[in-house]
């Protein structure tokens, strides 16, 4: 088994290839990327967009939390999923708001994604009430198929960064 970029965790080809492809594909951005070290309660990645204020200084313009669902257990239900998701990026949402951040997106990979579609199509009000921003399917939260990451992961970055004004 090959070993993994991530020492604490063994290689687990799908769901870390799509980590650390999107990992590439926001630095190539220029973005800014978190990993999760594999038992970390966070998300994968938590990735920044940063820019610089009127005073010329550093300031984050969007994050974008990734979580792959790659290889993991999903038999519980999307509604559980979500409501377990929610209570673990609200914490680093706040910690964001705290700081001025104002527009988030997040993406998950799954291998069920009409699932994760259709829940969050007719939940998206209460999703962004337990995530803490506006959940807009598309425009803030992106679901990916596992196969489809490598195509459309880059036009996320380029949605993901043009959210802001649409949204304001």
């Amino acid at each position: 088994m090959p070993s993994s970029p991530r020492k604490e965790e063994p290689y687990e080809t799908l769901h870390n290839y799509s980590i650390d492809y999107i990992k590439a594909i926001a630095q190539v951005f220029g973005w800014r990327v978190r990993a999760s070290k594999g038992s970390q309660k966070g998300p994968d990645l938590i990735i920044e967009e940063c820019g610089r204020d009127a005073e010329g200084k550093e300031k984050i313009i969007v994050v974008m939390f990734v979580e792959s669902e790659v290889g993991h257990d999903e038999s519980e239900g999307v509604e559980r999923y979500y409501d377990k998701l929610s209570k673990r990026l609200r914490p680093y949402i706040d910690e964001y708001k705290a700081k001025g951040v104002k527009h988030f997106s997040f993406v998950v990979i799954t291998n069920a994604p009409r699932k994760h579609a259709n829940y969050v199509e007719e939940h998206e009000k209460e999703l962004s009430e337990k995530m803490g921003f506006q959940v807009v399917e598309g425009l803030t939260l992106f679901v990916v198929p596992a196969l489809l990451v490598k195509e459309v992961m880059p036009a996320i970055f380029v949605r993901a960064a043009g959210a802001p004004p649409i949204l304001v």
